[in-house]
C-alpha cells in the first residue's frame, strides 16, 4: 500500500512538473511552499486533468509549430512605454526622451508612494518603519493575478488593486514581483504579462513615477540546490523586465546590487529561510531606495 502511494505521488508530481509551463502555467500555487503534487490538485479544481498534460504536443511538435507561428507573431517582450494608453498617446517626443538621474532622498519622499509586491514587500511593510507609504502586498502575489486579489484597503473598504488605483492617486509606485512566478511560464510569458501590468498601472496612474524593482535573489545554498528558484533564473527574468524601463517615467532599480555577497547570493546571516530577509536587514533595502529617488524637473 505504501509503495502504491509513493508511486502515485511520484507520478503526479512528475505530471505537475511537466505541465508547469503549459496546462498549469497560470496556477496560483506558491511553489516556494508547496510541492509539485499540489499543482495537479489545484488543476483538477479548475477542470485541468493529468491526462491533459499527457496530451500536450511533444517538444519536436512544439518547435515546429512555434516556427510557423513566429512568422506572424509580434515581439515577445513589449516595452511598457509602447503599450497604448491614454497617457502614452499624448506623450511628446521631448517627454519620451527626458531622463532623470537617481538622487538621494529622505523618508518623506515616500509619503505619496505605493508598494506592490509579494511576501518580500509584505516584509518591507512590517520592518521598514515607514508609516506613510501604502502597501498593496500579499504572500503569493504574482503578475498573473495582481489585479484579481482583494488586498487593497481604501478608507476601510477592501477591493482589488485595479479598483483601488482608480480611487487613490500616488506620486511613485514601486513594484517587486517575480519570485513566485519562477515555477510557471517562461521568461518571455512573464515579461509580456509584466509589461501588461505596467501598461494598466500607467493608464490608471498617468502622473506617477513607476519603479520596477528587480526580483531579489536567494541565498547561494538555495540557488545551488533548487532547479527552479535559483539566481540564474532570477537574473534572466530581471534582464527581461529591465527592458521595460524608459528612464523617463518608468525606472528599473535592483536592490541585489547591495544585498548579494561575493558568492552571488543573499548572505546566510541576512535570511532565515534562504529567500526572505530577516527583520534587521530590511534597512539595506530602504537605504537603497533612498539612494535611488527620482526628482522630476519642473
Amino acid at each position: 500500500m505504501l509503495a502504491l502511494i509513493f508511486v502515485s505521488t511520484l507520478i503526479l508530481s512528475s505530471i505537475g512538473f511537466a505541465g508547469k509551463n503549459t496546462v498549469y502555467a497560470d496556477n496560483t500555487i506558491d511553489l516556494l511552499k508547496s510541492p509539485q503534487l499540489m499543482v495537479v490538485f489545484e488543476g483538477v479544481k479548475q477542470g485541468k486533468y493529468p491526462w491533459d498534460v499527457l496530451a500536450q504536443p511533444t517538444k519536436t511538435e512544439e518547435v515546429s509549430k512555434e516556427i510557423e507561428v513566429k512568422k506572424e507573431e509580434v515581439p515577445v517582450i513589449e516595452p511598457a512605454w509602447e503599450v497604448e494608453t491614454a497617457s502614452t498617446k499624448e506623450a511628446t517626443p521631448s517627454q519620451a526622451q527626458e531622463s532623470n538621474p537617481f538622487t538621494k532622498v529622505d523618508e518623506r519622499y515616500f509619503d505619496d508612494a505605493l508598494f506592490i509586491g509579494d511576501s518580500r514587500t509584505v516584509g518591507l511593510s512590517e520592518y521598514s518603519n515607514w508609516k506613510n507609504p501604502v502597501y498593496y502586498a500579499d504572500v503569493g502575489l504574482t503578475v498573473y493575478h495582481v489585479f484579481d486579489k482583494e488586498i487593497a484597503n481604501v478608507n476601510g473598504e477592501t477591493m482589488n488593486i485595479d479598483q483601488a488605483l482608480q480611487r487613490q492617486k500616488f506620486g511613485k509606485i514601486y513594484i517587486m514581483l517575480g519570485i513566485n512566478e519562477l515555477g510557471r511560464g517562461t521568461t518571455e510569458t512573464f515579461a509580456r504579462k509584466y509589461s501588461q501590468v505596467i501598461g494598466r498601472i500607467r493608464e490608471l496612474q498617468p502622473d506617477a513615477i513607476i519603479f520596477i524593482e528587480g526580483i531579489m535573489g536567494v541565498s547561494k545554498k538555495k540557488s545551488d540546490s533548487d532547479p527552479i528558484f535559483n539566481n540564474k533564473n532570477i537574473q534572466e527574468r530581471n534582464a527581461a523586465i529591465e527592458t521595460l524601463a524608459d528612464n523617463s517615467s518608468i525606472y528599473y532599480i535592483d536592490v541585489n546590487q547591495v544585498i548579494m555577497d561575493d558568492s552571488g547570493g543573499i548572505p546566510s546571516e541576512y535570511t532565515f529561510d534562504n529567500v526572505h530577509l530577516k527583520a534587521a536587514y530590511y534597512s539595506i533595502w530602504t537605504n537603497y531606495l533612498m539612494e535611488h529617488g527620482v526628482i522630476r524637473k519642473p
